[in-house]
């Protein structure tokens, strides 16, 4: 339709995006249809940015049908954002490429020559395009959707349900059916999975119905995720296995039931929707489809990976490509099957179905400071075991080039990475506490230097050869010479505690009766004079807060106000 220069042209002069500065971003965009992509995006990276221009890249320079276009991510949000900026961009150029074609009002021939079409045919084509025809959504809900437009005549749509009514529908088909979540055997058998250890000299149960319902569904879902037949496992259990047997009979009897009622959980769904595309019952999807972009691709598991890659082979045919986003130091969902073996071994994965797939790195960083960008950098070649978990010879993150940022835009602040380190979760919220609260009044809080770590410290630790290990330790401390103290304080015009976002490996505020580090944070920050407030509202279970409490009790009343049921 358009020549890519002039696309280029648009997006850097209308939508005010500089892709010309980034050689990455520029490839990524510019690559041929028929071009299958790996790209590995660091964090900070602008891998929505380069989705997005891809995808009208595709329509505008490559000519394809929005309806040709498939485009998942990993989360509803991310899908709508997307979408969102793709509606946003795509109607900012169709404005832009309508003003230019009227401009030839006068010289249509000469807009002719260079479009290939007439003036009003070009116009009309431009006004055609509909960006809402692109398929766009988790894998999850591009599934429910094609599943149910393309259900066969006289059948029902099936029924999705979620996490939380799945562990229902385990407790109540499976573990409450004849009693079976007091057999013994399956409470020794579920706590073993689990880890736990014995107790004078007594073998662990665990007896929690919802428990045992989490357990057995995450085995359900991984039989599913790594596509393992039920039957193989069952062919495989001693008989005297029982607890192993009746978990795998609870599992079964799950799976008949829902299948019976014509509902799906997450995973049933996934293998259902691959079994529908490979048993012929998509090709009128198939047939469309031309272009997949895969975002978060590092997340994947197995199953998903089988979807994908049954829809590129007909998007190849269609002379077009499979493009995977992702990036390998951020995987976070392998307990729901994922495995970031899938992305790093994705170029020789792909080549199965006869793709050559280009590797492109994304890796300058547009949202850090170079502290932090230098520590993320060290912090993950730490351990010499994990690199062999990344991508094969991965380029560092780095900043963007001052000389490419343009005189208006401001970079970002260096500012500087503090670590604090106590002996417990106790002592660091405490300290923690005192030092936000300090900070948050405007005080100065000064630290004095006692010792210096470097790279070379941390080699140390594993060094056998001693002489060498207390030498440096001693070039250590010979460094704090040079250093007075650290002083750290708000910065007085941006610097607030309302910045402030503390990120934990869980919100849980307590367990099983225990404070944990945000319980604790919380309690320590609240006994000052003037407390600074948390906003957890995840760090409790939902039916604690005094707030819900209160009004489903209102609800109570309504539904049963002389408590005739309860």
């Amino acid at each position: 339709m358009i020549s890519y220069e002039e696309f280029k042209e648009i997006v850097v002069n209308v939508l005010e995006r500089d892709i010309s500065s980034n050689e990455e971003q520029d490839l990524a965009i510019s690559s041929d249809l028929n071009q299958s992509l790996f790209i590995v995006a660091g964090p900070g990276s602008g891998k929505t940015t380069v989705m997005v221009l891809k995808i009208l890249k595709f329509i505008f320079v490559d000519d394809v049908n929005p309806k040709e276009i498939l485009a998942t991510t990993f989360t509803k949000k991310a899908a709508a954002e997307l979408l969102s900026r793709i509606l946003s961009w795509g109607d900012k150029i169709k404005k832009e490429l309508e003003i230019k074609a009227w401009s030839y009002l006068d010289e249509q021939d000469e807009f002719l020559e260079i479009y290939g079409m007439e003036l009003m045919d070009f116009v009309k084509k431009i006004k055609r395009i509909d960006f809402n025809l692109i398929i766009t959504g988790t894998i999850d809900s591009v599934a429910e959707e094609l599943l149910r437009v393309h259900r066969d005549p006289g059948t029902n749509q099936p029924v999705l349900i979620e996490e939380f009514v799945a562990t229902s529908a385990m407790m109540n088909l499976g573990l409450y059916y004849h009693d079976r979540y007091l057999d013994t055997n399956l409470q020794e058998y579920l706590a073993e999975l689990k880890g736990k250890e014995e107790y004078n000299g007594k073998k662990p149960v665990i007896k929690n119905p919802s428990q045992m319902a989490d357990i057995l569904l995450d085995i359900k879902n991984r039989m599913y995720y790594d596509q393992v037949e039920l039957n193989d496992i069952l062919a495989t259990i001693k008989p005297q296995d029982k607890g192993k047997q009746l978990a795998f009979k609870i599992i079964g009897d799950y799976i008949d039931e829902l299948k019976s009622r014509n509902i799906y959980d997450f995973p049933m769904l996934e293998k259902e929707f691959l079994n529908r595309l490979s048993n012929s019952k998509l090709d009128v999807f198939l047939n469309d489809v031309k272009v997949i972009l895969v975002d978060e691709y590092q997340d994947t598991n197995l199953l998903q990976e089988s979807i994908y890659f049954k829809i590129a082979v007909s998007a190849i045919a269609n002379n077009g490509n499979i493009t995977v986003v992702g990036d390998d130091d951020q995987s976070l969902y392998r307990f729901r099957g994922a495995t970031v073996d899938l992305f790093t071994n994705f170029k020789k994965r792909v080549k199965i179905i006869g793709v050559d797939a280009q590797e492109i790195n994304l890796r300058t960083n547009y949202r850090s400071t170079e502290n932090i960008i230098g520590l993320c950098n060290k912090f993950v070649e730490l351990d010499e075991e994990y690199q062999s978990a990344r991508v094969e010879d991965k380029l560092r993150i780095c900043s963007p080039n001052k000389d490419n940022v343009d005189e208006d835009e401001e970079m970002p602040k260096n500012i500087p990475i503090l670590g604090m380190f106590r002996s417990n979760e106790t002592i660091l919220a405490r300290d923690l506490s005192k030092l936000i609260t300090e900070l948050s009044k405007g005080k100065e809080v000064k630290y004095k230097v006692k010792r210096v770590l470097t790279k070379e410290h941390y080699q140390s630790i594993t060094n056998k050869n001693q002489t060498k290990m207390l030498d440096i330790r001693k070039d250590n401390f010979e460094k704090v010479k040079e250093y007075d103290e650290i002083v750290l304080r708000l910065d007085p015009e941006n610097g607030s505690p309302s910045d402030i976002a503390f990120l934990t490996y869980s919100p849980k505020e307590s367990t099983s009766g225990n404070r944990m580090l945000p319980g604790l944070l919380k309690k320590y920050l609240s006994k000052y004079k003037d407390p600074v407030e948390v906003f957890n509202p995840r760090g409790e279970d939902f039916q604690s807060i005094e707030a819900v409490s209160i009004f489903c009790g209102l609800m109570l009343e309504c539904i049963d106000p002389e408590g005739k049921i309860q």
